[in-house]
């Protein structure tokens, strides 16, 4: 990467001054899902068969955070992590159908909104429920996507619906999402011929295409469903671009063949067991999730070069990140950490974040100090000429990205499921409390087929690791060190105590 400055820069202070007499910046949050933390061409532990040049371009117009985090190794309460910039556990969102989004909470685009912004949400919202988990309802003046924590890549029409309802007879489609997309409230968009990954980028072309004709800065929040199961399913050009062949409806057979399931033959739970945690290996696999991170990346790059054509690239900040850790199940690489996502290990929460804006922030940069997910919305606010709400546990990565030595501003982090699972990190240090993990495994060969493998295991108990000297979290350093063990235990109690117990149902108000 290029370590070089190319552009002045701006203090924060000066920044700040200026864009309350100039057009506040555009504003692009680029979320992708369970992406693997090696799965990026630019960094020195990708491995062979990723390439992602626009990511790549963008970390080089940029700052990489390579010690960066999301608050949970799951989706929708990291989801609220971010949008909040909140520890989503203050109001008892620990894990899938606990706490949502309260209406209590102030939001980012709320923010952002006060500040003149036009905000559209475009993508995936998992929020795990709440009076505010909609779009709209926390912010946003126009969405396109879906409210699931998953969702069909390419079967997106009302046809595809009725023909599945049609073929399982009455029997549950379980939590299988195919059929249109939602457009505002309420609104069935259905696409005979859609591709999610393509049609979310179409929609941010849209706001970025208008936003040359305008004095109103955008904020765009796009969420990829991609990388996130079902990777099995893939747009059947990206397919071919990944070096497979994807089958689809046998006429003569009168059947789905495989990645698509057919209702007839095997039961929707079953089946998803199957393929989407490796209840079998899909030698496949790692190719599928390569086809659709290759959409995600010319995704992005199509972004990129709209700004770059219409002549915004300058005044528009471009932040991305992933929602937790690579999973598994899906064949992410999260080398050179250990775990993935549903876990607390460096794999299931450890994410990449990026933030650029061409001539106004360092570019080709690294930055080593902790960041979270959390600390996105107190940077582009403060990039945007706001003022952040005094609550929030965020902290502004604005001073770090000007100067490699200022401080992160988190001196710990802590994690939770609200359960017995939790960890801290502090510095370089690392203490998990776990019962352990066990899950199915594959490995590749040299053509990157995969092959059933002996079990993933992770250790369980209390665990200490020196991140610096063992990122791979390979060596318990615990027994040597129990006065770290127990300075650091008490920092996830008091922090524990500050927390909400987890909820389930009905959201309670947040603690302020």
């Amino acid at each position: 990467m290029n370590m070089h400055i190319r552009y002045p820069l701006l203090t924060s202070a000066l920044l700040a001054t200026s864009l309350r007499a100039e057009t506040r910046p555009n504003i692009i949050v680029i979320v992708a899902d369970d992406l693997g933390y090696a799965d990026l061409s630019f960094l020195p532990q990708s491995p062979g068969d990723v390439s992602t040049p626009a990511l790549d371009q963008l970390a080089g117009e940029g700052t990489y955070f390579s010690n960066a985090y999301a608050t949970s190794p799951i989706c929708s309460p990291s989801r609220c992590g971010l949008i909040t910039g909140r520890y989503q556990q203050r109001w008892g969102n620990y894990w899938y159908g606990q706490g949502g989004l309260p209406n209590e909470e102030v939001t980012l685009p709320q923010v952002l909104r006060k500040l003149g912004y036009s905000t559209k949400k475009i993508g995936k919202t998992h929020l795990n429920g709440g009076p505010a988990q909609h779009p709209l309802d926390h912010g946003f003046d126009e969405s396109v996507g879906f409210i699931h924590h998953t969702w069909d890549y390419i079967r997106l029409s009302e046809k595809d619906l009725a023909a599945y309802r049609e073929r399982a007879d009455g029997k549950s489609l379980g939590i299988l999402n195919v059929g249109p997309l939602e457009k505002n409230r309420g609104q069935a968009a259905s696409y005979e011929d859609g591709f999610t990954t393509e049609i979310f980028t179409d929609e941010a072309l849209k706001t970025i295409v208008a936003g040359k004709d305008t004095e109103t800065p955008f904020f765009v929040q796009l969420e990829y469903n991609a990388v996130h199961m079902p990777t099995y399913v893939a747009d059947p050009d990206y397919a071919k671009k990944a070096g497979y062949e994807q089958p689809g409806w046998n006429r003569s057979a009168d059947k789905w063949e495989f990645p698509f399931w057919d209702p007839r033959e095997i039961s929707w739970n079953d089946w998803h067991k199957k393929w989407g945690h490796l209840g079998e290996v899909d030698p496949l696999g790692r190719k599928r999730y390569l086809a659709n991170l290759v959409a995600l990346d010319d995704g992005v790059g199509r972004i990129l070069q709209s700004l770059k054509d219409t002549g915004q690239r300058d005044n528009t900040i471009v932040v991305f990140l992933s929602d937790n850790g690579g999973t598994i199940n899906t064949y992410s690489n999260n080398a050179p950490l250990r775990g993935y996502k549903y876990m607390f290990g460096e794999g299931g929460v450890r994410i990449p974040i990026i933030v650029s804006w061409p001539g106004h922030l360092p570019q080709g940069q690294k930055r080593r100090g902790l960041a979270s997910g959390m600390d996105v919305f107190p940077t582009v606010v403060e990039l945007a000429g706001g003022v952040s709400p005094q609550n929030l546990d965020g902290r502004s990565l604005v001073p770090n990205l000007h100067d490699v030595a200022a401080d992160s501003g988190h001196d710990y982090l802590c994690f939770a499921d609200g359960k017995k699972t939790w960890s801290v990190r502090q510095g370089d240090w690392k203490l998990i409390n776990s019962p352990g993990w066990t899950h199915p495994n594959y490995r590749l060969d040299e053509a990157n087929v995969a092959h059933p493998d002996e079990d993933y295991v992770y250790p369980k108990g209390l665990v200490l690791f020196d991140l610096k000297n063992d990122i791979g979290e390979t060596r318990d350093i615990s027994s040597n060190n129990p006065e770290r063990v127990k300075n650091m235990a008490a920092l996830y109690d008091a922090w524990r105590s500050e927390m909400g117990k987890p909820v389930s149902g009905k959201v309670r108000p947040a603690k302020k």
